[in-house]
C-alpha cells in the first residue's frame, strides 16, 4: 500500500515537472514576441527583428512572430524575406483570420510591385479564408482596376509602336520615291506629322492620369495588432 502511494505521489509530481517544463517551452518564445513587439511599436526594426528570431528559435512554429518578422522585413524594405515569413506563417496558422491576413500582405507585396495578377490571387486567397474583410475587398477591386488599366496601356502601346513603324516606312517609301520637295512643301505640316504630334499629345496625357491615379490610390496593409 505505502509503495503504491509513493509511486502514486512520485508520478504527480513527475508529472507537474513535465507540466511546468512544457509550459516553461511554451511561454519562452512568447516572451521573446512581446519583447518584439516592444521594438517594434518604437521603430527599433533590428531589435524586434532579434527578438522575433529568439522567437522561432524556441518554436519555429509560432504563427505570430513569423508574421511580426515579415512586418519587420518589410518595414526594412525587403520584401522578399518577408514574403517568405507571411507564406510559413499562413503554413503554420490553422486560424483563418489570421491566415487571411497574411494571404492579404503577400498580395500587398506583389500589388505594390505593380504584378497585379499574382496580387489578386493572393487577395482572393485571403477573402477564402475571411470573407468579410473590407480591407481585402478594398484591394482586390482597386488592383483589379489598376490591372485593367495597365492591360489597355500596354495595349495602347502596341498599337501606336504599329502605327509609328507603319509611318516611318511610309514616309521612307515617300522620300525615296519624291525628288526634292519645293520650299512651301517643306514648311507644311503634312498629315502624318500631325498625327504624330496628336499621339504624343495624348501619351503625354495619358502618363499624367496614370501619375494622379497612383498618388490618389494605395493599397492597405495589414498589421498585426502590437499592443501587447
Amino acid at each position: 500500500m505505502t509503495k503504491q502511494r509513493i509511486n502514486y505521489i512520485f508520478l504527480i509530481v513527475a508529472g507537474l515537472f513535465i507540466n511546468i517544463t512544457i509550459m516553461k517551452s511554451q511561454t519562452a518564445d512568447w516572451v521573446h514576441l512581446h519583447e518584439g513587439n516592444r521594438y517594434f511599436k518604437n521603430g527599433n526594426y533590428t531589435n524586434a527583428e532579434t527578438s522575433y528570431r529568439k522567437a522561432l528559435k524556441e518554436n519555429s512554429k509560432n504563427g505570430r512572430a513569423l508574421f511580426n518578422l515579415g512586418d519587420t522585413y518589410l518595414a526594412q524594405n525587403n520584401p522578399h524575406d518577408a514574403m517568405k515569413m507571411y507564406q510559413e506563417a499562413a503554413n503554420s496558422e490553422d486560424n483563418k483570420i489570421f491566415k487571411a491576413m497574411a494571404y492579404h500582405n503577400m498580395g500587398y507585396i506583389y500589388h505594390k510591385n505593380n504584378q497585379y495578377k499574382e496580387a489578386i490571387e493572393y487577395y482572393k486567397e485571403a477573402l477564402r479564408n475571411n470573407p468579410k474583410d473590407n480591407e481585402t475587398r478594398y484591394n482586390l477591386a482597386l488592383c483589379q482596376k489598376q490591372k485593367t488599366e495597365q492591360d489597355s496601356i500596354k495595349n495602347n502601346k502596341q498599337n501606336e509602336q504599329q502605327q509609328d513603324e507603319k509611318e516611318e516606312s511610309e514616309e521612307t517609301n515617300n522620300e525615296s520615291n519624291s525628288g526634292q520637295d519645293n520650299t512651301e512643301e517643306k514648311n507644311e505640316i503634312s498629315e502624318e506629322n500631325a498625327q504624330q504630334l496628336l499621339n504624343l499629345a495624348k501619351r503625354a496625357e495619358q502618363q499624367t492620369r496614370e501619375k494622379l491615379n497612383k498618388q490618389q490610390l494605395q493599397p492597405i496593409r495589414k498589421i498585426y495588432n502590437k499592443n501587447w
